[in-house]
């Protein structure tokens, strides 16, 4: 895999348009400079989460000595049902906005931007790729992207609306599904090729 392979799966999965709405809500009581600051530090956790989970899921992948042929299948359904939560939110999502006080680490940190699926598969990835520069690389050019489109979260709908946002996190969901699709094909065809 690429780096700009990588990276896009991570934006996919982080889904930065698709948290526009869950920040807008958490932090709705909030305005001007305080609203980024708060911003840029639940994203500081979310990527200290995720570079966390880049070493440690290595370590517990290679304890358990999965094969590269789970490693590939379980990535597969890992983005598609990601994929399907991008598609599909569920109706209670609304529920992550913080009613009072200011949100600290839950729920926009984790899980809206460090969810389960990118963790899994930031997890996978560490498995599958050899060294940690390449992981390390594409987590932090994908999360600068996630933080970039949720700084600028006013601008983007002003320019193309709240349909605008939503046709768009529709379009990462469906391209993440080809990618699912394609990773679990992978892990069929791996699969197949050792047997």
């Amino acid at each position: 895999m690429t780096l700009l392979s990588i990276v896009m799966i991570l934006v996919l999965i982080t889904d930065p348009i698709g948290s526009i709405s869950s920040f807008e809500d958490a932090l709705a009581h909030i305005k001007g400079p305080q609203r980024k600051a708060i911003i840029v530090r639940e994203m500081l956790f979310a990527l200290g989460v995720m570079v966390f989970f880049n070493f440690i899921g290595e370590v517990i992948l290679d304890i358990f000595k999965l094969s590269e042929t789970t490693v590939r299948l379980t990535s597969g359904i890992i983005l598609f049902l990601g994929a399907l939560r991008i598609l599909f939110p569920p109706a209670d999502e609304e529920g992550l906005a913080s009613d009072e006080g200011t949100p600290f680490i839950v729920p926009l940190a984790i899980p809206t931007i460090a969810s389960p699926a990118l963790l899994a598969t930031i997890m996978l990835f560490a498995h599958i790729i050899p060294g940690n520069a390449i992981m390390l690389s594409a987590i932090g050019i994908s999360w600068l992207i996630s933080v970039t489109i949720l700084l600028s979260s006013g601008l983007l709908k002003r320019v193309i609306g709240k349909s605008g946002l939503m046709a768009c996190e529709r379009l990462m969901g469906m391209v993440l599904i080809l990618l699912a699709i394609q990773r679990f094909m992978d892990g069929i065809d791996s699969f197949i090729r050792n047997l």
